[in-house]
Formats: C-alpha cells, sequence, structure tokens
C-alpha cells in the first residue's frame, strides 16, 4: 500500500504542477509578437482612416466652392450698378481694386423676407493662396456699404478669368469695346465665362459656363452660313464660258 500511495502521490505532483520558466517566457515572447502586430495593423488603419478624412474633407470643400462658382456664374445678369465713384457694368473684368472679376447674379434667395433685391453683385479676388469671393448687400452702393467676405478655396495658386465674346474670341478683358446703343458696355454680357483655378495639389480646375446671351442654334447657324460655299450652278439658261 506505501508503494502505491507514493505513485498516486508523484502522479497528483506531476498534474498540479505549474509551467516552466522557459514555457511562461515562449508564451510572453508570443504574446508580445502578437500584441505588436496588432498595435501596428491599429494603428495603420487609424493613419489610413485620418488620411482619407482629410482628403474627403478636401474634396467636399472643394467641391462646394466649385458649386458656388458655377451658380454665381450661370445666374450672371445684365444689371450695371453704380458705385460711390462711376457706374460699373454688369460684368467687369478685371474688376475694381485688386477683383478679378465683379458681376451682377440673379437668384439671391432671401428665406427671411427681407425687403432687398433678389439681384446680387459679386467679386471674385485671389489673395495669397485663398480664394475669397465678396458680395455686397445692395447693388447701388457707397462707400460705406459693407462687403462680405466667404473664403471658397485655400491652396490656389492662381486664377485666370475668360470671356467668350459675339465674335467666337476668348478675351481677357470686359467690356472689351463700345456698341451701337451700348456705348459704355454696360449692360452687355459675353456668351460663356471661363474660370480656371490652379490648386497646388489638385492641378488646374476648369469650369465654363454659357450665359443667357448664348443662344447655340443661332450661333450654329450663322456659323454654318458663313462656312457655306456658294453652290450655284449654271442652268440651262446660263451660259459657261466656253459655251
Amino acid at each position: 500500500m506505501p508503494a502505491f500511495n507514493d505513485v498516486v502521490a508523484r502522479q497528483n505532483y506531476a498534474t498540479a504542477r505549474g509551467f516552466t520558466l522557459l514555457e511562461l517566457m515562449v508564451a510572453i515572447v508570443l504574446f508580445s509578437m502578437i500584441s505588436t502586430a496588432a498595435y501596428k495593423l491599429l494603428t495603420s488603419v487609424t493613419s489610413a482612416h485620418e488620411v482619407t478624412q482629410s482628403i474627403l474633407h478636401k474634396l467636399d470643400k472643394q467641391q462646394r466652392a466649385e458649386i458656388v462658382v458655377e451658380q454665381d456664374l450661370l445666374q450672371i445678369s445684365g444689371r450695371p450698378i453704380t458705385d460711390e465713384i462711376v457706374q460699373r457694368p454688369a460684368v467687369q473684368v478685371p474688376g475694381s481694386g485688386t477683383m478679378l472679376m465683379e458681376f451682377t447674379r440673379s437668384g439671391w434667395q432671401n428665406p427671411l423676407q427681407a425687403e432687398r433685391s433678389n439681384l446680387q453683385r459679386v467679386a471674385y479676388a485671389h489673395e495669397g493662396s485663398e480664394l475669397i469671393r465678396y458680395y455686397w448687400s445692395t447693388l447701388d452702393r457707397i462707400s460705406t456699404t459693407p462687403r462680405i467676405r466667404q473664403l471658397l478655396m485655400t491652396e490656389v495658386s492662381s486664377v485666370n478669368v475668360r470671356l467668350l465674346d459675339q465674335d467666337k474670341r476668348w478675351l481677357t478683358r470686359w467690356p472689351h469695346s463700345p456698341l451701337a446703343g451700348d456705348q459704355n458696355g454696360l449692360t452687355r454680357l459675353p456668351l460663356a465665362v471661363e474660370l480656371t483655378i490652379v490648386h497646388e495639389k489638385m492641378g488646374p480646375m476648369v469650369t465654363i459656363v454659357p450665359l443667357s446671351s448664348y443662344t447655340p442654334a443661332a450661333n450654329n447657324s450663322r456659323d454654318a452660313n458663313r462656312a457655306k460655299p456658294d453652290q450655284r450652278h449654271p442652268g440651262n439658261g446660263e451660259k459657261r464660258n466656253g459655251d
């Protein structure tokens, strides 16, 4: 019996004993490797998420700025204004002072039903690396009329404006020449406006907007008439050279 008890005691001791130091060290090393890999994976995913969110945020701001620009240009109106100095045309490029362009637009929403016009005077400027939109609360203004400043886009290298005239020429100044009945070109509108914004990271962004003065059917027929050759042929009653 004592021998049997010794065997049982040795078996219980072998079963109840813990891990050795070497086993613990191996387990710790494996756990450290797995933890390090998991941490690097989490850091990589978090960093990629932050970069993606930053890019999406910049794209969202850029798209909103492009929508504002497009809506402004689409609704250009032929209404000139009078400021504290002179009467200014409906579209002026370059604008007064350091403005790239200045124009009157329609469709200014008035949800609060304020006593004002639905026309708005708007100007664009390139200040440093920023594209700025200015507007005034009234069309005909004086020196004390407040000017509201809106930041549309940052990291802008350059901004160029071109306008398409009735002869299909792209111009950098407007109005460029007087017309009969409109000596100062105050109400005259170009056929289209091209605004090129060069972004430091995203490159050039070109917006071309046809205005209300552009009529494709009329212009196409006029161009076709200009290019149409003389197709008259001598008839039975006409003499040909040599007959």
